[in-house]
């Protein structure tokens, strides 16, 4: 069991590892390298010592990655500190872990007799910068990053374990397929679900009702201001109970009858017209169109035909 736990979290952080690279995830690729670089330590010393030394300063380390501030490249001269607190450790591993003298005894304060983990004074640690990781996390909405924590701590509270694994790098691969499932089928502007995840909505679908909900002021405003007021948009309809989604500048409502069509909609324009959007202290009223339709032809053809219909 601890041998096939250890093969999947080998597996799991050089996949971590490269998609992160692949994907510009500074932080889950230093986290993953610093996942990697811990089982070096157990080549020239005892299971035992290493897992000691890991679970002292495993969660020091990781700690200190998730808290320091990140950047958009891995290959920056701002991530010097990442890689001197890795090489730091990679030393204090060489002189400190083999050492007979660094030992469980010189670690344990005896105040725990419901758990027997690796090294107490590593428990301590690892539920201080637990507590701290948790107010970040509530910052953030990075809650990810608190679970692989406790993933990467997992096996250090038990003192009979022969293999070095982990459960962090399995959640940092299903963060990473996540985000490319986010960002493959959600506008990463407004958040809603985009033209692809319309196509496949639709996908299999013989009958539906489609509205196309048109502003005229996006069409005349800056890039800039544009997408400000289509984050504002799009946070009014996100709480309107309806399959909505975004292609280019208009928004597609998709429905499963006409008599729930017309509801939605008419409620949905009496929420718009009284409705004030508020853009460098000015306030205002979007001037707005709403088209719809019974499903007819293909998805394609019936956004032409709603936008030749507005225009």
């Amino acid at each position: 069991m601890f041998e096939f736990c250890s093969i999947l979290s080998i597996i799991c952080e050089i996949f971590s590892l490269f998609s992160a690279f692949y994907f510009k995830n500074t932080k889950i690729f230093f986290l993953s390298l610093c996942l990697i670089q811990a089982r070096f330590v157990y080549f020239y010393t005892s299971v035992f010592q290493a897992h000691l030394f890991n679970s002292l300063f495993l969660p020091l380390i990781f700690c200190f990655l998730v808290l320091r501030k990140d950047t958009l490249l891995i290959l920056d001269k701002k991530n010097i500190s990442a890689v001197l607190a890795l090489f730091f450790i990679i030393i204090l591993g060489v002189f400190l872990a083999p050492n007979t003298n660094f030992n469980s005894s010189l670690l344990d304060f005896h105040f725990l007799s419901f758990l027997k983990p690796m090294s107490e004074l590593g428990l301590v640690f690892f539920i201080f910068m637990a507590l701290v990781l948790l107010i970040k996390s509530l910052k953030t909405k990075e809650f990810y990053l608190l679970f692989a924590f406790f993933g990467m701590y997992f096996q250090f509270l038990f003192e009979n374990t022969f293999a070095f694994f982990e459960f962090a790098s399995l959640i940092f691969v299903f963060h990473l397929l996540y985000k490319v499932y986010k960002n493959a089928f959600f506008d990463s502007l407004t958040l809603l679900p985009n033209a692809k995840n319309l196509s496949r909505f639709v996908k299999g679908k013989d009958y539906y009702i489609i509205a196309l909900l048109h502003f005229k002021e996006l069409e005349r405003t800056k890039e800039a201001y544009a997408k400000l007021i289509l984050k504002k948009i799009a946070k009014i309809l996100r709480r309107f109970k309806a399959r909505i989604f975004i292609v280019d500048y208009d928004f597609i409502l998709i429905f499963k009858d006409k008599n729930e069509a017309l509801n939605h909609l008419g409620f949905l324009e009496s929420l718009l017209k009284n409705t004030e959007f508020e853009l460098e202290n000015e306030k205002f009223k979007m001037e707005f169109e709403i088209a719809w339709q019974e499903n007819e032809r293909n998805l394609e053809q019936n956004i032409a035909s709603l936008r030749k219909r507005l225009s």
